[in-house]
């Protein structure tokens, strides 16, 4: 017998932090550069041979070139560390099935205040919109091994916030 495809199967995503390892591995060669240059710009050690004839203009102007490289690879590492977006998150992830702050898949479970307190187990409050993204139910997929838990939580604070201001009146 063949079974037919489920319409919304969940695909486990690998549940590895290589993404965070990868950000602050990056962040932390990143600042031992940073140091290793402003030791060099301000010590006066050099990686060339030494020059006899070093005037004062060339070694101040030498050690501004090392200190704007080493601001420029913090900045570069700064933004790297990019804070999360959960709007961002919300139209990537959330935005085919919930777009609006609606619902395509099931009418009236929209994101608003009213439609939670009436449609959502354990009613409108933080705790359960968190669990609801983990867990999911019904056609909604879990998210938990998908978004990291920095990417849950910005999530549970913004459709909270939205369910009373941009998402208050859906229907």
């Amino acid at each position: 017998r063949i079974h037919p495809p489920k319409m919304y199967q969940q695909i486990n995503a690998p549940k590895s932090n290589m993404k965070k390892t990868l950000l602050t591995a990056s962040v932390a060669l990143n600042a031992l550069l940073v140091v290793a240059l402003c030791f060099m710009a301000f010590s006066g050690n050099t990686l060339a041979a030494p020059v006899r004839s070093v005037s004062v203009n060339s070694q101040v102007g030498r050690r501004a070139a090392m200190g704007g490289a080493a601001a420029g690879m913090g900045l570069a590492a700064t933004r790297m560390a990019k804070a999360v977006n959960p709007t961002s998150i919300f139209e990537t992830n959330c935005g085919a099935c919930h777009q609006g702050g609606g619902n395509n898949i099931i009418t009236g479970h929209t994101l608003s205040k009213t439609a939670m307190e009436q449609y959502l187990d354990g009613g409108w409050n933080k705790e359960s919109i968190e669990y609801q993204i983990r867990n999911g139910k019904g056609p909604m997929p879990a998210w938990e091994g998908v978004l990291s838990d920095e990417e849950i939580k910005a999530m549970t604070e913004w459709v909270y916030e939205q369910s009373t201001t941009t998402f208050k009146d859906v229907n």
